[in-house]
């Protein structure tokens, strides 16, 4: 299934994304926000601290649901917790060296990785070393590199888990 998306050019914003198929038509959208205003106010005063995704279907309902987890641990080690519709689990951030960031999480049976390369800038979503997921962007520089296509090789993964979890991963590198 091959995807497409326009995330905001700035960083700390709210707004709407509409997530497209292949034939331009919405499956549903996703945004950015904030639980309280004093996250609102962090994220201003301290560049991106804190970041809430949330993914809607077409009839507004809330497949995807992921927060970051704020406690003095995870001010190192950066942690979300992930709800599907009917699956709950932690997402945690285990970049090592900066040009290469990396997400990790476990969704029942399966160790998800999530991926960037540093010399393509494609993002991929890894099990057991297979590519389920790959988010390429069009461009280097904006507002090319906004415009995202999303393609999913695998069934065991939606479109909202997916762009969810990428538009977090966006935010943080």
């Amino acid at each position: 299934m091959i995807y497409k998306a326009i995330l905001p050019l700035l960083r700390i914003s709210t707004a709407t994304v509409v997530i497209n198929d292949e034939t331009s038509q919405a499956v549903g959208t996703m945004k950015r926000y904030h639980s309280s205003k004093i996250q609102k106010l962090m994220n201003v005063l301290f560049d991106n601290v804190v970041n809430n995704v949330q993914a809607f279907n077409l009839e507004g309902e809330i497949q995807a649901d992921i927060k970051e987890i704020n406690t003095i641990k995870t001010w190192i080690k950066e942690k979300w917790q992930v709800k599907l519709q009917e699956e709950n689990f932690i997402c945690e951030n285990r970049t090592k060296i900066r040009t290469n960031p990396q997400f990790y999480y476990e969704k029942g049976t399966l160790a998800v990785w999530i991926k960037k390369d540093f010399t393509d800038k494609v993002t991929r979503f890894f099990v057991d070393q297979i590519v389920v997921a790959e988010i390429h962007p069009e461009g280097w520089i904006p507002p090319k590199s906004n415009r995202h296509t999303i393609k999913i090789f695998d069934s065991r993964f939606d479109i909202y888990e997916i762009a969810s979890l990428y538009y977090v991963f966006n935010l943080k590198n």
